[in-house]
Formats: C-alpha cells, sequence, structure tokens
C-alpha cells in the first residue's frame, strides 16, 4: 500500500532528523498545566509529517495532537499523529519516547507505525496482514496467567496507585515507561501482557491500537464493552489474561 510505505518512510526520517534536532538547542514549556509539556521539537516533528503528508495525499485529514490540530477531521479518512510520545522522558534525556502514526478511515485504525528513534524500534500493523517489530513479522509470546505477567499502565496523578493496589500481588510485574503509545505497541510484540489506559487520546493510541488487534490480543473499556480510540479508558491484553484484568479492575473504576 502506497500511503503505509510513504507514512512509514516520513516517520522514520523525521525521527532521524528528531536525534539531530535533539542535539541543538530547544524548548520547553507547558499546556494545560505545569506537568503537561511540549517541545519546540514536538511542534517541528509534527509540521515536519503535516506538510509531507498533505501534499502527498492532499485528500487524506490530518489529526495531531499540537498547534490546533487536534479537532477530528470531518474526512472518513484521516491520519493520526503523535510526534513525540513521551515528551516528558524526551525533555529529560530518557530514550523511551516514540512516534506514533497511523492511517484511521471511518474511525478504526488501519494501520499503524512506532518508531523509538534512540532504540531504534519500529513496531507496524496493517490492517488482515499481522504485525512486524523492525521489518520481520512477529508473533507475540504471552503469558498464559496473571501471575506470570508483566502489565503495564498510564499515569493519572493521584489515583495511579489504586491501580497498582489492584494489581502488584496479582502479577509477575507492573512498569510504567511514560509513553502510552509505546507501552501499548509492546503489548502486540509480547513484552508486556496487558496494558491499562487511564487517559489515553486518539494519538496516543491510534497506532497502537491496530497493532494490538493484528496480534490478536483484546480491546475493550474497563467494562468488557467495544470501545475505540477516542475513549480514554481502554484495556489492550492478551487474551489469555483478559478476563482477570477486567475482574480486578472493578474495584478501582474512576
Amino acid at each position: 500500500m502506497k500511503e503505509f510505505d510513504f507514512l512509514k518512510e516520513k516517520t522514520i526520517e523525521v525521527g532521524k532528523k528528531l536525534l539531530e534536532w535533539r542535539e541543538k538547542e530547544f524548548t520547553i514549556s507547558s499546556k494545560s498545566s505545569k506537568h503537561d509539556l511540549v517541545t519546540s521539537l514536538d511542534l517541528r516533528v509534527q509540521e515536519y509529517l503535516y506538510n509531507a503528508l498533505t501534499k502527498q495525499f492532499p485528500e487524506i485529514g490530518f489529526f495531531g495532537e499540537e498547534s490546533g490540530k487536534d479537532k477530528k477531521p470531518k474526512t472518513s479518512g484521516y491520519w493520526v499523529i503523535d510526534p513525540i510520545d513521551g515528551t516528558v522522558n524526551f525533555s529529560k534525556m530518557l530514550p523511551m519516547f516514540c512516534i506514533s502514526a497511523a492511517y484511521v478511515e471511518n474511525d478504526e485504525p488501519k494501520y499503524g507505525i512506532i518508531y523509538a528513534p534512540v532504540i531504534n524500534q519500529i513496531i507496524t500493523a496493517e490492517e488482515n496482514k499481522g504485525i512486524k517489530y523492525n521489518d520481520e513479522k512477529i508473533i507475540p509470546n504471552w503469558s498464559k496467567s496473571l501471575e506470570d505477567a508483566m502489565i503495564s499502565m498510564g499515569n493519572i496523578r493521584g489515583k495511579t496507585f489504586k491501580f497498582f493496589e489492584a494489581f502488584e500481588t496479582k502479577v509477575m510485574r507492573i512498569r510504567l515507561l511514560g509513553t502510552a503509545a509505546l507501552q501499548i505497541a509492546y503489548v502486540g510484540t509480547g513484552y508486556f501482557d496487558a496494558f491499562i489506559s487511564v487517559k489515553g487520546n486518539p494519538w496516543d493510541v491510534a497506532a497502537g491500537y491496530i497493532i494490538v488487534k493484528e496480534a490478536g490480543g483484546i480491546i475493550t473499556d474497563y467494562y468488557g464493552n467495544r470501545t475505540n480510540i477516542f475513549n480514554k479508558k481502554n484495556i489492550y491484553s492478551n487474551p489469555y489474561i483478559y478476563k482477570d484484568i477486567i475482574k480486578n479492575l472493578q474495584g478501582v473504576l474512576l
């Protein structure tokens, strides 16, 4: 698919440029609160992808986190872009951040790309074609029981501890990486067995959504209902522990 190949090419291209730009000066500011950061490079990466994608495919809408482009387009097909997912990590020079890029049609992700440039990880999925890690097709090796599982979750100030209380003694380990897009993608690769989203936006989850789906994972809301990329509180789980995740979540619903 020419659109997928182009999106992948430009995502990797700008990811490599991002590492070059980071070695020079960049600024950090806040958005909704002092803890909600944005850097000048978030804006630069999004603008790079916006210009490339809209020039090549002007009929496809653009939906991105920054620069006033965070309103859902009226077109049936649109790109969903998070220029730097894990901005706080990025601002602290931590390697765990990524560019998340997806194409969505009628609100359903059709393909997605997660690129973590520092650690050189490229995780992709296309509808009905499975997933790839660094261009090699993979099948996740998921844990079969909750007690053997490594799960991940988002962070919501003042409430994250409730999730730890519900799961810490039930699973092998809990990991918080500070980048929802990469954590969701890691469910697809089998690095994690589940991710609990607590405040996900479409640009955080769209690429990971199709990656988990194509890997054979289960995605629902906290109550087990069918969901979509616009719901902030979703479960991304391997099929073996999904029911246990739902069961243990019921005591901590926000």
